[in-house]
C-alpha cells in the first residue's frame, strides 16, 4: 500500500467520524469495506497527527475527532 493511499483513507475514515461522531473499529470497517490493516493505518495516521482520540466504553473500543480539530479531509 503506497503512503497516499493511506493518506487517502485516512480522510475517508476522518469524514465518516465527523458524520457520525464515535465509532468501533467494527463500525468503520462495516462503513467503508476496508479490511483491518487499511483502517488500522488510517487511524495511525489521524492518531499521529492528533487528529482523534480512542476511549473506551461499556467494554467497547471508540474512535472519535479531537474537538480541536477544524479542518477538513478531501
Amino acid at each position: 500500500m503506497l503512503k497516499s493511499d493511506i493518506g487517502i483513507n485516512a480522510g475517508i475514515i476522518w469524514n465518516l467520524l465527523a458524520e457520525n461522531g464515535k465509532l468501533t473499529l467494527r463500525e468503520i470497517g462495516e462503513l467503508t469495506n476496508f479490511k483491518d490493516s487499511p483502517i488500522n493505518m488510517a487511524l495511525g495516521w489521524l492518531s499521529r497527527e492528533n487528529k482523534i482520540r480512542f476511549f473506551s466504553e461499556n467494554d467497547h473500543l471508540y474512535i472519535e475527532l479531537n474537538h480541536s480539530v477544524s479542518e477538513t479531509y478531501y
